[in-house]
């Protein structure tokens, strides 16, 4: 499956996992949306029905820091998706709903699309990778192959244990963020 990166150039070089999936190959660069894009803003969740698209035309991640840009400054297309509720396996937001990386999203993506051995190549090219997925796999795996409606009742399942139990869940929940 393709991937592409629209790259802000508005994260510390060093840590940017988009870029580093630029530099391995395994994404290219565009200044343009192609296929599925991931956008936390979207109303839409990523589902497998979006696979055809995805295989056809790739996925694309937004890489930027989204306390900068603004729900208002991206287009809402058809085809931007959003991610169900997931945890950041990143050391800068571990543990936070929704704050994932650029290339935890686009891992996320592909494993919900089930496509899960490509999932784990990219995971597998940062060394907090398996983080990541130790945190997220019983809730990839409820997602994975299912459609949109599936999919919003499990994490509404999810956001109402959370809100009911705060005090026994070390995640922090701020939805609107990928990277």
């Amino acid at each position: 499956m393709n991937i592409f990166i629209i790259d802000y150039n508005q994260d510390d070089p060093k840590k940017c996992t988009g870029k580093k999936l630029i530099r391995l190959g395994l994404a290219k660069l565009t200044r343009t949306e192609k296929g599925i894009v991931l956008n936390p803003y979207s109303n839409i969740t990523l589902s497998i029905d979006d696979k055809e698209i995805a295989l056809r035309n790739g996925i694309t991640a937004i890489d930027a820091s989204w306390n900068i840009i603004s729900q208002n400054s991206l287009a809402k297309r058809n085809n931007h998706r959003r991610l169900p509720i997931l945890f950041a396996g990143n050391p800068t937001h571990y543990a936070i709903a929704y704050k994932l990386s650029t290339l935890e999203a686009l891992a996320a993506s592909l494993y919900i699309l089930d496509e899960v051995k490509e999932a784990i190549k990219l995971l597998n090219t940062i060394k907090w990778g398996h983080t990541f997925l130790e945190l997220n796999r019983e809730l990839l795996e409820s997602y994975r192959g299912k459609k949109e409606k599936e999919i919003l009742e499990i994490e509404k399942e999810i956001l109402d244990k959370i809100l009911r139990e705060p005090t026994n869940n070390p995640a922090s929940v701020h939805r609107g963020n990928l990277t």
